[in-house]
């Protein structure tokens, strides 16, 4: 886990870094002055977020819970505690290697490599072959879990309508405002997420209507997406690992 936070979480949080610094370069902002920002604020909320935690856990009864009335159901903790169990208590050679339940995973190493040279031969010869970007359409799903479908629709929706109708229908629109209705996405949903967790710190709760409600009727939500529940007692894979 140490690895993983050192790797690969430094390295995917230098990426969000870097593409901030080109959106800020985009907004035409000054280099220096959007990497002193992100400095800063990097470092506030290395205090920030402990502190909140720490809050969050000691005030708000039955957190993680995955039936928390507010949805405080801690879906990344809980990905990472996963992780800790399958990179550290079993470990990947148990799993990984050759004649291991989860071996045939390795071919998808062969698999990548293959499909990038595939799409590369297409492009030469079709157009359409130019828009796919393999290391994107296959990273693309790293976020699951603990994304759901629902998150995946609602972040295609989203694209589609920009990236596609909007930037194909009304161009000068597109070029112009884009990257600010982007700010205006991001900082709405930080300040949304910020007063939803302080009234739910008061004990008020959002109101009931559609759009709170219909994604409690999926099955992630309700849990009936798992095809196979084992009783009590039986357990899942090998007997020794």
């Amino acid at each position: 886990m140490i690895f993983k936070n050192f790797g690969y979480v430094t390295m995917s949080q230098a990426l969000d870094f870097v593409a901030d610094l080109k959106f800020g370069h985009y907004m035409k902002l000054p280099p220096r002055v959007t990497f002193v920002c992100q400095l800063s604020a990097t470092l506030v909320s290395c205090l920030v977020q402990v502190l909140v935690l720490n809050m969050a856990i000691h005030n708000v009864d039955g957190i993680c819970d995955p039936q928390h009335p507010s949805h405080f159901t801690c879906p990344g903790g809980r990905v990472f505690f996963s992780s800790s169990v399958l990179w550290g208590l079993i470990g990947p050679a148990r799993l990984f290697s050759l004649g291991q339940i989860y071996s045939g995973l390795l071919l998808f190493f062969l698999l990548g490599a293959v499909a990038t040279i595939a799409v590369h031969l297409a492009s030469q010869r079709y157009t359409l072959a130019k828009h796919i970007t393999v290391p994107l359409v296959l990273g693309g799903a790293g976020s699951i879990p603990p994304a759901t479908p629902l998150n995946y629709l609602s972040w295609g929706t989203v694209g589609f309508v920009f990236q596609y109708l909007i930037k194909t229908y009304h161009f000068r629109w597109w070029s112009r405002l884009n990257y600010l209705t982007s700010s205006g996405l991001d900082l709405g949903l930080a300040m949304s997420t910020t007063v939803i967790f302080a009234l739910s710190l008061a004990g008020v709760h959002a109101p009931k209507w559609w759009g709170n409600t219909v994604s409690q009727t999926t099955m992630d939500s309700r849990h009936t997406a798992v095809q196979v529940v084992l009783p009590l007692g039986e357990r899942f894979g090998p007997e020794k690992w």
